[in-house]
């Protein structure tokens, strides 16, 4: 009693192994929600902090063109006893068109270092590590030009796939999906990484697309709820949208990572251990 009153940390949430160091076990759809809902429970502060770093400038910026450089002003004209409010134009649009593109490109760039981040502090968060949100984003500024990478070129298959009628695209996106936990953890790089998200996928790709349209419909559901509790207003707007991907983000992060860890378990002898050596090798 007395040391749990002197102020003392928590200690960290058991590895996925259940804490006995053998090999990871596999996981269900509802076994690696739960587990993502568990993690993320015991490391949110610091798992929200890494996305809030990043997602409230840019849903600020975001919400801000939205919302009043490309707001449509609007004339009321009455005919009779009907009045009709009509659009009469957006004002400033090539200095709201370019003040897009920037805020377009730096998104571009730091959703990939957050993207980075995260994979990197839900592999930590899930084996009992403590997380750290500098690390996290030096690690993410690191390998930024390898996750590039690997987003254009899956971009390309998954875009050559969706020509072909949909269905290939759809499905070369969830052969692709494990590429960059494969960077983070296993440090691999271009074709390597994408090689090997095929190869985990393969013989669990039904498991792989229905955890992945599952965590997005919740996901989805939960933003989108918080996310129009703002309206057309511009900063509640920004406060909640904001909120909606705070919220959310972390837990998709945590179920790509569990996801990726479980295919792998259900293919090889993975245990905590080996899994703590390669986050560490790749730092």
């Amino acid at each position: 009693m007395s040391d749990s009153m002197g102020g003392a940390p928590p200690p960290p949430p058991p590895p996925p192994s259940g804490g006995g160091g053998g090999p990871l076990p596999a996981r269900t759809l509802g076994d690696i929600l739960s587990t993502a809902f568990e993690v993320y429970k015991a490391n949110a502060a610091k798992l929200i902090t890494i996305v809030a770093i990043v997602v409230i400038p840019l849903a600020f910026i975001g919400s801000l063109i939205e919302n009043v450089i490309f707001k449509v002003e609007t004339e009321t004209i009455t005919i009779g006893d009907t009045t009709v409010e009509t659009a009469v134009s957006s004002r400033g649009f090539f200095a709201a068109l370019a003040a897009a593109m920037v805020v377009a490109a730096l998104a571009f760039v730091m959703q990939f270092v957050l993207q980075a981040a995260m994979v990197r502090a839900g592999a930590q968060a899930v084996i009992g590590d403590p997380v750290d949100a500098e690390a996290s984003y030096r690690y993410g500024f690191k390998r930024l030009g390898s996750v590039i990478l690997i987003a254009l070129l899956s971009g390309l298959i998954i875009f050559a796939g969706f020509l072909l009628l949909v269905i290939p695209g759809i499905i070369f996106a969830v052969f692709l999906s494990l590429a960059i936990p494969a960077l983070v953890v296993e440090n691999r790089r271009g074709t390597d990484a994408l090689g090997r998200s095929w190869n985990l996928v393969s013989g669990s790709f039904w498991h792989v697309l229905g955890t992945i349209v599952v965590a997005g419909i919740i996901t989805g559901v939960i933003g989108g709820i918080i996310g129009a509790i703002g309206g057309s207003n511009f900063f509640l707007s920004w406060v909640f949208n904001a909120i909606g991907q705070i919220i959310t983000t972390p837990f998709a992060a945590l179920v790509g990572v569990i996801l990726y860890l479980d295919v792998r378990a259900r293919r090889e002898s993975l245990t905590a251990e080996t899994l703590r050596g390669e986050i560490a090798s790749g730092a």
